[in-house]
This record gives structure tokens, sequence and C-alpha cells, in this order.
């Protein structure tokens, strides 16, 4: 975080969070998803919606009947997670790939579990599923729910656990191609989206700037117009139309597709929503559909570095934009607005388990000294006993016996000391979420996710507004960070 006068003067959920130093001036285009990015969802509403739908898919082909009786839970899934669809199990990992803790329904892996599945072996990422996108929360939940469903009725559903996995994602993805969501959505759009009324400032600030602002959304035209229409029409008088905000509109762009495929760019008849092919420069006045970064780049006359792309998706939105073109990326991170006042009113408690962490670590040492004086004492009286030396071995096995007393009072201080730490650690996790704990941590290690945000994110912020609060030229500077031997 960059920590200068303008900076501390606000909110930690006004701020924008700074991984890399990014230098305003120097970017030209600031592109944006759309879902979860710009237009803000109401995760209860919204992913209620899509678990209902799915559900009701999944009992249409077989499923039991009586799982009409389980309920959408938001709270339950986290942003992070990795799902384990073999085992049936949901995973928090941290920046170590070691597994610190995990859910098979709703029973808490135990310590030899966690051990045996996992941390006992060569752990790799890639064999699990990623719960990267705020979409992935209801399709996760209701596979938890059926394995508890099974845990407790084991031969209601012949099926194994990647089969059933694999049913509800194809059914989730059904719920949103057959616009059994999206209808509803369409239909009742402020129970699902939330206006943000200062996002049209945000933009307009930028465009007086001489920003290019661009909209890159894998969401389709009708939709995408709804939802756009609904957060920015006529919030403005000087740009009453959404599109007035942005100089090119892409939609159904395929990400990750876009960044690393070669498909060609489609130009949308807005009126119909058909396509056709395009040739030639981008137009500001159409819209397209599908596309690829290198022929963006070249249309739209930009380069890698001089585009800032902004989204809720480490690998759709964040890591192929950096990672394959160079992009400079932002990360919308809506797990902050909740958490950073949960964190600040946790704040005495980290303080005393900091302070516990001190203090394990001084008596650890001074424990470990004593036992390499006791093994040194030990091994001088077995050479006094060869030597036949009773008098100094006798003399030493006093001196044994009192160091070994102290050292095994120090055992039981450290001891004590962690049960502490174990003990303050787990209630502040429960203050911050009752099951997973802090989104950037798992224990006392950064957390898996933390890691990625870090490493693929330029900037990051809980909503786009953050960024209007910062002047259009400021060049945002990273903290130094720290090798262990430079503390």
């Amino acid at each position: 975080m960059n920590k200068n006068n303008s900076q501390t003067k606000l909110g930690k959920t006004q701020r924008v969070y700074v991984n890399r130093t990014l230098d305003f001036a120097k970017v030209q285009a600031i592109g944006y998803d759309m879902d979860h990015t710009l237009a803000i969802y109401n995760r209860e509403t919204f992913e209620k919606l899509a678990f209902d739908e799915t559900l009701k898919k999944l009992i249409a082909e077989g499923y039991p009947e009586e799982l009409l009786e389980i309920k959408f839970d938001p709270s339950y899934v986290q942003r992070g997670l990795l799902v384990d669809k073999d085992r049936g199990n949901l995973i928090k990992v941290d920046c170590h790939k070691y597994v610190k803790l995990g859910y098979h329904g709703k029973r808490r892996l135990t310590k030899e579990e966690r051990s045996k599945f996992y941390n006992n072996q060569n752990f790799k990422a890639n064999e699990f599923i990623s719960v990267d996108t705020f979409f992935a929360l209801s399709e996760v939940q209701l596979f938890i729910e059926i394995i508890e469903y099974m845990s407790k009725k084991p031969a209601s559903i012949s099926k194994d656990f990647g089969t059933i996995y694999n049913d509800i994602k194809r059914n989730i993805d059904l719920s949103h191609k057959d616009n059994s969501i999206k209808d509803k959505v369409l239909a009742n759009i402020d129970k699902y989206i939330i206006r943000d009324k200062h996002l049209a400032t945000t933009l307009q600030r930028q465009l007086h700037a001489g920003k290019v602002i661009f909209l890159m959304t894998n969401s389709h035209w009708e939709y995408t117009n709804a939802v756009m229409s609904y957060i920015l029409n006529d919030e403005n008088e000087a740009l009453s139309n959404w599109r007035d905000y942005f100089q090119y509109v892409i939609v159904g762009s395929g990400k990750p597709g876009f960044f690393t495929g070669s498909q060609p760019f489609f130009e949308v008849m807005t009126d119909t929503g058909l396509l056709k092919i395009h040739k030639g420069a981008l137009n500001p006045e159409a819209v397209y559909h599908g596309g690829n970064a290198n022929a963006f780049e070249k249309l739209a006359s930009l380069r890698g570095d001089e585009i800032l792309y902004i989204g809720d998706h480490i690998y759709g939105d964040i890591k192929s934009s950096k990672d394959l073109h160079g992009w400079r990326t932002g990360l919308i991170v809506d797990e902050l607005e909740d958490e950073l006042e949960k964190i600040a009113d946790q704040a005495e408690l980290k303080r005393e388990i900091n302070e516990l962490l001190d203090k394990k670590e001084e008596k650890e040492e001074t424990y470990q000294k004593l036992k390499s004086k006791t093994n040194f004492i030990e091994n001088q009286m077995h050479k006094a006993l060869r030597q036949d030396d009773k008098k100094k071995h006798d003399k030493l096995k006093t001196e044994y016996e009192k160091q070994s007393e102290l050292a095994n009072e120090l055992f039981d201080i450290v001891y004590n000391l962690q049960k502490t730490i174990k003990e303050k650690v787990k209630k502040r996790e429960f203050a911050i979420h009752p099951l997973w704990g802090e989104t950037m941590y798992a224990g006392l290690e950064r957390s898996r996710f933390a890691d990625q945000v870090s490493n693929y994110s330029c900037i990051y912020m809980n909503k786009v507004a953050n960024l209007r609060f910062y002047n259009q030229t400021k060049k945002f500077l990273a903290v130094k960070e720290l090798m262990p031997h430079e503390f």
C-alpha cells in the first residue's frame, strides 16, 4: 500500500492497494469487465437463483426430490478455495501449498485426513477446481450440500463425487445459457444488481483525463445492454447513455480465450443481435463480439503496458492479460468491503497473537539451548561410566536432572503458548468468517488466493469507484518488499 497523505486520509474500503508501481499517466486505455466489476451483484439473491435453478435441473435428471429441502447459504463458500471433486472435499491452501483447512460436506477434515490426502505428497493445485469467481460460489455450495446429504444417506445417489460435480457444472452452465437465470435477473434487475452511484463519476473523470475506456465482457449483447443501461443510463446529463462512456464495446469475448486465441472480431447488429464478420479498424460506434488481444492492440493502436484491464477473475481477467500481453492489471476484491471492518475489530486480538508468537519463539530458543546442554551432559555421563568415574558421573547426573527439569518446564510453557496461540487464531478466524477465516490468510500464513493477488494484479480494490479518489496521472507506488535477511 502506498501510504502518502492522500491515501491515509481515505478509509480502508476506499483505497486502491498497490502490488507493483503503476504510473497512471502512462496508461492510455482502461478496460473493464462487466459482471462483478462494473456491475455489482447482490450475491445472496443472484447466487441463490443460480443455486435453485441448477437444483431443479438436477432433480429433473433423476436426483432425489428430497434435495429441494437444501438451502443456499451465501456465507458457506469463500473465493480462493479449491474443490477436490474426486474426494468430495473443499480445501483452503496457504501460499506454500499446505492444506490448512478442509471440509467433506459440512464435516471438517481432521489433520490426519489433510495429511493423508494432501500434505504428505506432492501437492498440485492444477489437479483441483479453483474457486476464482463469485459465479462459482453457488455450484460449489450445491456440491457440498449434496455431499453432506450423501453422508447421511449413503445409498441415496449412486454416482461418484466427480460425476456429481460435473452434473452440477453442466446444469449451472445450461441455466446461464438457456436464460433461466438471466431472464429472471432482467425481469427484476434491482433485486439482483446494485447500482453504484459513484461509478459514472469515476468513468467520467477517466474520460476527461483523455483515457480510452473500453468494455470487454463474456456476457452477450442483449444481457450486457440491459445491465449496463441499468447501472449507467441517466446517471450523467452529458453522458445519458451507457455507451457514451466507452470507446470500444466487446461482448462475448470468451475470456481467457480472448488472450490466448486468435478468434476474429464480429460486429453485433444491435437491433437484431445477429453477427457479421468485421474487417478493418474498430469503429467506436459499433459493438463487437469475440476478437482477440493481439488484434485489439493493433486495431486500437495500443500496446500492452499502455492498457490497464480491471476485472474480478484471477485467471480469466488478470493472469492471462498480464502474462501473455503485458497489460497492467487491476483486480476487484469485493470481499474487502466486509472483511476490512472485521479485521479492524480484531486488531487487539491480532496484537496479542503477535506478542505470543514472539514470546513462544524466545522460549523455544531457550528450550533448544537447554536440550543441547542436557544432551551434552548425558554424553559426558556415559563417558564417565565408561571410565568408571562414579564421582564425576553422580555430579553430572545431578546437573542433568536439574537442567532436564528446567527444559521440561520450558517445554510445558511452549506447549501452552502454542495452544493459546491456536485458540486465539481460531477465535480471530471465526470472527472474520465462521468456516474459512480471512480470505487473504490460511491460519498464520498468506493464503493461496493472497499469493495470486500479489503475483498477478498490479493494483487491487474492493470496487471500481475507489479510483475516483485518485488523480488520473497519479503514480501508484508499491511498498518495497523485504527479503527475510533484510529485517
